[in-house]
């Protein structure tokens, strides 16, 4: 195993030493790398697959629900596609609402929309919510050309975080295998575990829990009396339909034996008139944990090819032919951090105005409790809530932050606060917390939110639920 001294002809990597690692390129851990690039600090961003942007992109969420969390590097990102093409991103709004004899919501494109009409969900109705739809190897590629401007940030596509190396409560360093299989121990001072399975925090040592928390635990209204780990969000594979001018009923080989399979699916419109296709859900959350990410993705992908057949024979889907099964399959839920303060229902449900103190707050968001399969309801807020630091701070690691869906949620809150407006957000927090410890040379957990708000607030992230820019009424007149 090589120390950490890197070059060019080696490696790749252009420094031979970091400030900070970010493990995992989605939505939160382009957040944690651009803020704290953008603060002059040595960061490497670690991603395993060969483009950025996760979820979002390589698994086809290529829509942004609307929600307060869309100021900040969203909004930058939004403005930069619009500029690059009238086809690259636009806003969208729900045109058709599920019906028990058509159970698909669709949303289409609207040149006349703009961005603001996507800062609110609670209080708005329905058919008056607009989303943001993408393109998304565009997507990726902004983001890549973000990093990139910092002079700060070095990505590795195709690398594989692999374990940490920890003396006591410290990650010293990690142990990475790069695009050829070659293994790296790279040091640095701080870390940041932005993946969804919380492969680095495992590794460490940090507590993890899976499944629905009992009642008891933390007297959220709506658990189970008893732990359930079981009860896990449930999973899709998003896909992409193109029109066509004529009739086009694909049908299965012949011995594939399928036969239509209804699922309900949420709809949206690109820019260019293709549709985004979402299943909900294509696979119980217990069951893709059960079988594993290969056999799992195999099964997934054949319910897809029913699913689509039965919209193509029933629902009127017929001048549409299959483009593209996106290559990641769409995780809702994992191992979530038991960290130093937990987001619960009970906060979701109190609301910004009756929960924690605006002095924990990092991020506000105002999804629905929104859980797929099994156990699943959808509960709409009435008013946004906060996210507290302490929910990215580990219990038994003093200089790892987690951010992402894996933060310290339960299962209630994790279904309304997953969104991935909010998760760049908090990835954004987190790379500011970063920069601020590394400056002060202060423990991550003795960093206070105030200057992490601060900071927000001069990126144009906007954590104050009354500002005019949320309100319904701004939101429809827009």
């Amino acid at each position: 195993m090589k120390s950490g001294r890197f070059s060019n002809a080696k490696s790749g990597m252009k420094h031979r030493s970091f400030d900070l690692i970010v493990v995992g390129g989605g939505s939160a851990g382009f957040g944690a790398a651009l803020a704290a690039g953008r603060r002059g600090i040595r960061t490497l961003l670690i991603e395993r697959e060969r483009s950025l942007g996760g979820t979002a992109t390589l698994a086809g969420v290529n829509t942004w629900e609307p929600g307060v969390g869309g100021p900040g590097f969203p909004f930058e990102l939004y403005r930069l596609l619009a500029a690059r093409s009238a086809r690259a991103a636009a806003i969208s709004r729900t045109v058709k609402q599920w019906e028990s004899r058509r159970p698909w919501a669709l949303s289409r494109i609207d040149p006349a929309l703009s961005y603001e009409r996507t800062l609110r969900r609670c209080g708005v109705p329905p058919g008056m919510r607009c989303r943001v739809t993408f393109e998304p190897d565009l997507m990726a590629s902004e983001m890549l050309r973000l990093l990139s401007e910092t002079g700060c940030v070095e990505t590795t596509p195709g690398w594989n975080a692999v374990c940490a190396d920890v003396s006591g409560r410290t990650i010293t360093a990690i142990i990475a295998k790069d695009a050829g299989g070659r293994e790296w121990r790279i040091p640095a001072g701080l870390f940041v575990d932005a993946t969804g399975e919380l492969r680095l925090a495992i590794s460490a040592g940090c507590s993890t829990a899976v499944g629905a928390e009992a009642k008891p635990e933390y007297g959220e209204p709506h658990a189970p009396p008893e732990p359930d780990p079981s009860s896990i969000n449930g999973v899709s594979l998003c896909y992409r339909v193109t029109p066509v001018d004529y009739r086009c009923v694909e049908k299965p080989a012949a011995g594939q034996g399928m036969e239509p399979l209804p699922l309900p699916h949420s709809i949206t419109e690109y820019p260019c008139g293709d549709l985004n296709m979402n299943p909900l859900p294509i696979m119980e959350g217990a069951e893709y944990l059960r079988l594993g990410p290969g056999p799992a993705r195999t099964e997934c992908e054949l319910r897809v090819r029913r699913a689509w057949l039965w919209l193509q024979l029933e629902q009127g889907f017929d001048r549409y032919r299959l483009a593209a099964i996106f290559p990641m399959t769409g995780v809702r839920e994992g191992p979530r951090l038991l960290a130093r303060r937990m987001l619960t229902e009970n906060d979701i449900l109190a609301g910004c105005s009756g929960g924690m103190d605006w002095d924990c707050r990092i991020a506000i968001a105002d999804h629905a409790i929104d859980i797929h399969g099994r156990g699943g309801r959808c509960v709409e807020l009435t008013q946004p809530y906060g996210v507290p630091y302490g929910c990215l701070l580990p219990r038994e690691i003093d200089n790892l932050l987690v951010a992402g869906r894996a933060a310290g949620f339960t299962h209630i809150a994790a279904s309304s606060c997953r969104l991935t407006r909010t998760m760049m957000n908090l990835g954004h927090a987190a790379g500011i917390a970063a920069a601020i410890s590394l400056r002060s040379r202060m423990p991550l957990a003795e960093v206070r939110p105030a200057p992490i708000r601060e900071e927000l607030r001069k990126d144009n992230v906007i954590l104050d639920p009354d500002d005019p820019i949320f309100r319904p009424h701004n939101v429809f007149d827009n």
